[in-house]
């Protein structure tokens, strides 16, 4: 593969694809229209659809409010939503939503009554009309309701959310209360074991006349714990004490100015405070008189006085202070003393209980703890739980109330006919590649050269005009002149004075193509003459506007001779005969391979330049086949995308067999603005014969069917 080959292969195969679509894009928007309208009648015709959703606020259970410090937490669940987002849709809310709206008889109101009006169908619809939707990394869930009015797609959207959120509301009280009453019982039988170890206890200390000890002023029974509580308690009073005689200590060592000035850090007592207060004020004022008066003024002997009594209240007060501590310290030691005793008699008494005498009361007090503080835990979380049950709890919220929708949502118009143009467009493509598999006619100028192996003279386009008429476009007449040029040089250095132009089926365009060249070869200065050979429907007289009176019928029979056959056209050099018989020859084969027509063709050649001799479809009678033979050589006229390739391939053989001679193919009724492979041979031309002549008025017709000679000289001069 050379370098691009690839390259190349893929843009011609692209190329093939776009060719096919444009070549019939009349199918593509037929389709295309024809969908997108049947998709716009279908969605205006269906029923509108209103949709409202509520959102609620969706969490696992716990009290709105912590009424005990150490509360259950729950852990993140995955599955939470999605079995709330199941629950919503379940009969065990739909069911009570349906009964409290009564919505089986307010469907019958509207007009929309069940078949059989039972809750399973009203479920079974009512699923139908709603949608749950949740958002992402949020506890939010939408109920969307959607119904022909938007006040009842309101109504249930916001009756479903209020049923569930009533529903896990009584489901929990109810799962609770259930607990509760278990737990009672758990409770009241756990009491009864407990009594049964108390009564085994007392009975045991009784029988082994276990001692106790006083602490606080009663009766306990010695165990472990009150052998650590009274340690713990002696350890506590001997630490008070020390801090109480290094308190006292310190302050008998201060002065009573210092003690004045460091009492008030020791206590909080606010007569001290007050005392303190008014003495500093008082020595103040005193300090200020003696600046203005003498020790002996009145006012300055007021001031001392009172100094020295709240000197004396001060001083009274700080040692009754110090008498209160001192007071403290006794009596702490005092307890210091008492813990000390009853721990040494609980450490006497715990020795005679170490013994194996007292290993059964051990026992029952070891079981009788145990089942205490079982007891204990049960009662406080059977309290716990009742008080939780009185709690307010919002296992679900409603964010926002459905309100009525303004807009119906359903059928969503744009995108059905989006869709359907989408459908429209793909389904015309897809009917135009299947159009094209099944036409096997000649599309390309590759096909003719693949299928028949023959040379492509000349391609025409549709919409032509006969020439002779002086109305065909410049485009057009040099259509014409290239065929003519590629016709001399298929003829070669000594070429044959007369052509037969063939066609496999009717109506491809032979007679007008045959025209138009015999014009074009009339316009370079050459004698022309038209054999219309086609004598069961002949169509030369009515091109070039002539009589079908006489003609090569006529001729042929013997009647005439061949220069009286022949008429002379509008068209200088350009000669004509006609089928003759006014065209009512019905049995045309004898006629035709009779020596009289022999004699015609080598008589004609020598008098003119060239012979174009029309004929009769190849494949309909044997006609063409015959004058192909005794003219020699010939062209073949395919009409673009009309007949399939086998018949063109079929005339091909039958001329071939015949001992004719194909020059080449002439393409005809290309429609060259959707075929690229045939866009060269046009556009190129008119680009290269109009770069200045934008804006100028084109050139007014001549009268059709009458060209002046003039017209016919200047196009050839022009050309």
């Amino acid at each position: 593969m050379q370098p691009g080959q690839g390259f190349s292969e893929d843009r011609l195969q692209f190329l093939d694809y776009w060719r096919v679509i444009k070549t019939r894009k009349a199918v593509v928007v037929a389709i295309f229209l024809l969908v997108v309208l049947v998709s716009a009648t279908i969605t205006f015709m269906q029923t509108k659809i209103y949709a409202s959703g509520a959102r609620i606020k969706v969490e696992q259970e716990k009290p709105t409010v912590d009424v005990f410090q150490q509360q259950f937490v729950p852990s993140y669940d995955p599955y939470f939503l999605q079995t709330m987002y199941e629950i919503i849709q379940s009969q065990k809310i739909l069911h009570p939503a349906i009964n409290r709206m009564d919505l089986i008889n307010e469907w019958a109101r509207r007009g929309r009554p069940l078949p059989l009006p039972s809750m399973d169908l009203a479920f079974s619809r009512l699923k139908g009309q709603m949608a749950v939707r949740r958002f992402r990394d949020t506890s939010l869930i939408e109920i969307i309701v959607y119904d022909e009015d938007p006040q009842l797609a309101a109504y249930l959207a916001n009756t479903i959310a209020d049923v569930f959120e009533k529903e896990r509301l009584e489901e929990k009280r109810r799962q609770v209360l259930k607990g509760l009453e278990k737990l009672k019982d758990e409770v009241a039988q756990q009491l009864h074991r407990l009594q049964v170890a108390q009564s085994k206890v007392e009975n045991l200390r009784r029988e082994l006349n276990v001692p106790v000890v006083g602490i606080g002023g009663g009766s306990v029974k010695l165990t472990d714990q009150t052998l650590q509580a009274l340690e713990a308690q002696l350890t506590a009073a001997k630490v008070e004490a020390g801090v109480k005689d290094v308190r006292l200590k310190e302050l008998k060592r201060l002065t009573p100015l210092q003690l004045r000035n460091a009492i008030s850090t020791v206590i909080s007592d606010p007569n001290v405070q007050s005392l303190l207060q008014s003495l500093t004020d008082t020595e103040t004022r005193l300090e200020a008189l003696k600046e203005d008066f003498g020790p002996e003024h009145p006012t300055v002997r007021t001031a001392l006085a009172t100094r020295d009594k709240l000197q004396e209240q001060l001083d009274a007060r700080l040692e009754g202070v110090m008498r209160g501590f001192e007071v403290e310290y006794q009596m702490s030691q005092a307890r210091v003393g008492e813990l000390q005793r009853q721990l040494n008699e609980a450490q006497s008494f715990s020795i005679n209980l170490d013994g194996e005498k007292f290993t059964p009361f051990r026992n029952a007090l070891r079981e009788e703890e145990m089942e205490t503080r079982l007891y204990e835990s049960l009662k406080s979380r059977l309290q716990q739980v009742s008080i939780e049950l009185e709690v307010p709890r919002s296992p679900v919220e409603l964010i926002d109330l459905a309100e009525p929708g303004r807009a119906p949502v359903r059928p969503n118009i744009w995108m059905n006919i989006t869709i359907g143009a989408f459908v429209g467009l793909v389904m015309g493509i897809i009917l135009t590649f299947f159009l094209e598999f099944l036409d096997t006619s000649i599309k390309k100028m590759e096909d003719i050269e693949r299928y028949l192996g023959l040379p492509v003279l000349g391609v025409v386009a549709r919409e032509g005009e006969l020439i002779v008429r002086g109305s065909a476009s410049p485009q057009h007449v040099e259509s014409y002149r290239m065929l003519r040029t590629n016709i001399e040089f298929a003829r070669g250095a000594n070429p044959p004075k007369s052509l037969a132009v063939l066609s496999a089926g009717a109506g491809e365009g032979k007679s007008f193509t045959i025209t138009n060249i015999a014009c074009v070869y009339a316009q370079h200065g050459g004698r022309v003459l038209i054999v219309d050979s086609d004598l069961r429907r002949p169509n030369i007289h009515k091109n070039l506007g002539l009589s079908n009176e006489t003609g090569l019928t006529d001729y042929l029979s013997g009647t005439k001779t061949a220069d009286e056959i022949i008429q002379p056209t509008n068209i200088p050099n350009l000669f004509a005969i006609t089928a003759g018989g006014g065209g009512q020859t019905k049995s045309a084969l004898p006629l035709l391979t009779s020596h009289r027509m022999e004699e015609l063709i080598s008589h004609v050649a020598k008098q003119f330049d060239i012979v174009l001799y029309d004929t009769p479809p190849v494949l309909a009678v044997s006609d063409a086949a015959i004058v192909a033979n005794e003219v020699g050589s010939s062209i073949l006229v395919v009409q673009h995308r009309r007949y399939p390739r086998a018949m063109s391939i079929r005339a091909k053989h039958a001329i071939e067999n015949a001992g004719g001679r194909l020059l080449g193919v002439v393409v005809n009724n290309v429609n060259v603005g959707q075929d690229e492979s045939y866009y060269y041979y046009h556009d190129h031309y008119d680009r290269y014969l109009h770069p200045q002549e934008t804006g100028k008025a084109a050139p007014a017709p001549a009268t059709p069917n009458k060209p002046a000679a003039g017209d016919a000289i200047e196009l050839q001069g022009k050309y």
